[in-house]
């Protein structure tokens, strides 16, 4: 089988020990810098965080005094392990020059999984795990990819390279006269509820990365049962080894749909992700693995936002009456039971 083009550098630079290969990084830099060239200037928003050992920081009050650091990673991810010693040094070096604060995407992580590696890289910065919410606010389409807030609470920097420009912008937010208060930035709330097991969802349209309108109505006379499948197209392969449990959860999932893709009786569609992924890579991924059922690029994070997801896999059922009959995840208990309803599906 053809491996997908970024599922292929994925694999490659998530083995320990391996350095991130210099096109790919220039990839992930260019990825970055697309993603959050929008925000650029625009008054960062202001949120509460709450660290892993239940401190609380206010964006609000640090806006205006010093500038913010925020690095987007997971504990599986290559280059995020690669740039993990650099991201210790730079929050000892500027000290209280910075607000440092580590995300952790919150994607096939836990407290567990983010407690054990802080204890075993050593690192001391804060860290929060992130429901979705932050990675929508600011623009998250790699890990790791870095943003810089300066003094004046305004977007300064998008990257994903631990390289001289970054720290040559890191260095200029830091040298930037404060601001003063108050400041008009907009207020972030933080929720990623979406919907849950017992919801009715509202009629919702898809559409695919060939431009095909799927617009599912329920409550109607033709209605049927439609089952929404989250997932990344580089989850088999880039988290084979640093994270297989999901891996094999999103082999799973996939061979499972091939077996169920013609069902007369459910209407299949799958939602992926945004993280390192593009139209481009999808249909490459669907060409890769023969993939049938219609594939939907949720670009900007909202269906995930719509649907309350944050993990891949994660399977949705909605009955032809709208009613959310099923919703699982890997990191849900009752995951395999999920996959043996699915299975019963005719």
């Amino acid at each position: 089988m053809k491996i997908p083009l970024i599922a292929l550098y994925l694999s490659v630079i998530s083995q320990a020990g391996y350095a991130e290969d210099a096109d790919y990084a220039a990839e992930g830099e260019r990825r970055a810098k697309v993603a959050g060239e929008s925000l650029l200037g625009a008054a960062a928003p202001t949120f509460k965080i709450k660290d892993i050992d239940g401190g609380t920081i206010d964006l609000a009050q640090i806006y205006g005094e010093k500038p913010v650091y925020l690095k987007f990673w997971a504990t599986w991810c290559g280059p995020c392990r690669e740039q993990m010693q650099g991201f210790e040094e730079i929050y000892k070096k500027y000290g209280d020059k910075v607000q440092v604060i580590a995300i952790n995407t919150g994607i096939s992580d836990t407290l567990e999984s983010v407690t054990e590696f802080r204890k075993k890289v050593g690192l001391t910065m804060p860290i929060t795990i992130d429901n979705g919410e932050l990675a929508r606010a600011f623009q998250l389409r790699v890990t790791p990819q870095h943003v810089l807030i300066d003094k004046k609470g305004e977007f300064a920097y998008f990257g994903h390279k631990d390289d001289q420009a970054f720290h040559q912008a890191l260095e200029s937010v830091v040298a930037e006269k404060s601001a003063g208060k108050p400041l008009n930035n907009p207020d972030l709330a933080l929720n990623n509820e979406g919907y849950k097991k017992g919801d009715t969802a509202q009629d919702v349209s898809f559409s695919t990365i060939d431009e095909q309108a799927l617009n599912f109505r329920f409550n109607t006379s033709n209605s049927k049962k439609v089952a929404v499948v989250f997932f990344a197209p580089w989850c088999e392969w880039y988290l084979e080894e640093t994270e297989p449990k999901t891996s094999k959860a999103c082999t799973q999932v996939r061979e499972l749909l091939e077996s169920k893709s013609k069902s007369t009786d459910v209407q299949w569609v799958t939602v992926s992700s945004n993280l390192w992924t593009s139209a481009a890579d999808l249909k490459d991924y669907r060409k890769s693995y023969a993939a049938i059922p219609p594939i939907v690029f949720d670009d900007d994070g909202e269906l995930f936002k719509q649907f309350g997801v944050n993990q891949i896999p994660t399977i949705t059922v909605i009955e032809p009456n709208g009613v959310i009959s099923l919703k699982s995840s890997i990191q849900d208990e009752d995951f395999d039971t999920a996959l043996q309803t699915i299975s019963s599906f005719k």
